[in-house]
Order: structure tokens, then sequence, then C-alpha cells
């Protein structure tokens, strides 16, 4: 069967009309702006805060609708323990002074403010953008997941962070809380950007 070569156009044109989100560059976590490290697990923070980059990546300023995107590396460089990372468990608060150094688990927490928050749940990417099927797949799609990361693996995505739309947002601190697996171990690295 031959098609009219108008209809072969109108099917190019819109499979280019297809929007294209690139991949966010990964790097290992020690390289990250920010990281932190307990017993082998590297957690790195990256705060993607300009709206360039905010727009080459999600096609919207997230900033604009109270949100900073915030990239997360979590490697095991372990070469025997299996670590869980649950990402609703993961809480974020504001934060009153920078942590220099990473903290062991008896310093865990002290750089969380009282009132953290935890992520709960799937990120809604409909809180940030109604009506943008496109661009709510792709924030949802770049989301860290809750995994269990095997001895040398390691783990990468987004947190999309609420922030103040009109103020200057200050300084936030990320908690994140590694269990070992098949133990009843725990801590938490926190880091402040």
């Amino acid at each position: 069967m031959k098609f009219p070569v108008i209809w072969i156009f109108l099917l190019l044109s819109l499979t280019s009309a297809v929007t294209t989100f690139p991949d966010y560059p990964i790097k290992r976590a020690r390289e990250c702006p920010v990281s932190a490290e307990n017993i082998g697990v590297v957690v790195g923070l990256e705060p993607v805060e300009s709206s360039q980059a905010q727009e080459i990546y999600f096609h919207v300023e997230l900033a604009k609708k109270g949100f900073v995107p915030v990239f997360l590396v979590i490697e095991n460089g372990t070469s025997t323990n299996s670590f869980i990372i649950d990402k609703t468990m993961v809480t974020y608060g504001i934060s009153d002074f920078t942590i220099s150094t990473p903290l062991t688990e008896s310093g865990a927490g002290k750089a969380i403010a009282l009132s953290a928050i935890p992520f709960v749940g799937p990120f809604a990417g409909a809180k940030i953008i109604s009506g943008a099927s496109q661009i709510q797949q792709n924030l949802m799609k770049k989301e860290i997941q809750s995994t269990t990361l095997s001895p040398g693996a390691s783990v990468h995505g987004f947190l999309y962070v609420p922030i103040p739309r009109k103020n200057p947002r200050g300084k936030i601190t990320l908690r994140v809380p590694i269990s070992k697996a098949g133990t009843n171990e725990h801590f938490d690295l926190n880091l402040v950007f």
C-alpha cells in the first residue's frame, strides 16, 4: 500500500514534535559539590539551581514552581555488604550551619532542624506542572528510586525539594538514611546545600 507524500510528511512532523529530555550528566559521588561518607557508602549531591539547566533537563523552571531539583548519587564502595536506600525516608529541613566533614553515626541528625520533612511516596509531578504530561513523565523518570545497593553498585536520580518561590532559599540539609541489609544497623548521611 502506498502512502501519499503528505501522510509521510505529517508522520515525520509528529514524531519530531515529541519532546526530548537530555540525561543529566552522571558524576561519581565524591565529584559532586557536596558529599558525605560512612562505612564505605558515599552520597553525593548537586542542586540544579540554574534556570537554564532546569530548562535543558526538565523543560520547566522548577524554582519558579517552588522546587529545586537535587541530583543524588549513592555508591556502595564495600566489597561484601548490601545497603537499603528508601527514598520515602529521606528528610529535608532548614539548616542553620554547614557540615564541613562527613558525619559519623554518632553525629547523625545534628544538622537537621526539628521540623525535618519527609519525602512521602513517589514524587507527584502534577504538583509542579499541571497539564504537561511529557514534563511530568520526565520528572518521575529522573527521580531517584528506592533500592538495595549490592557491593560496588550505585544509584542516581533526582529529588525535588520545596523552596520559597520569592525569597532566597537559605541552606537546606538533606538527611539520607542508609540501612545495612539483613541487619538492624542503620545510619544517616547529612548533606547541606
